[in-house]
């Protein structure tokens, strides 16, 4: 997952341990009805803090 998300211009995400069992739900979700956006929507909120992370370290002023 992380590769695609590299390769698509996107930052790495991990599972916390404590959102494994939503991860896990998600994943399901799309294996039996099909359903991708509980995933995406998971996928997308752990780009956004990421994102949000990086943008906050690249603002700091140099020391």
């Amino acid at each position: 997952m992380n590769y695609q998300l590299m390769s698509n211009g996107f930052l790495p995400v991990s599972i916390a341990k404590e959102d494994r069992l939503a991860y896990f739900e998600a994943l399901e979700a799309y294996a039996v009805g099909g359903d991708l956006k509980p995933f995406a929507y998971m996928i997308a909120e752990l780009e956004e803090k990421r994102l949000d992370e990086y943008l906050a370290i690249s603002s700091e002023p140099a020391k």
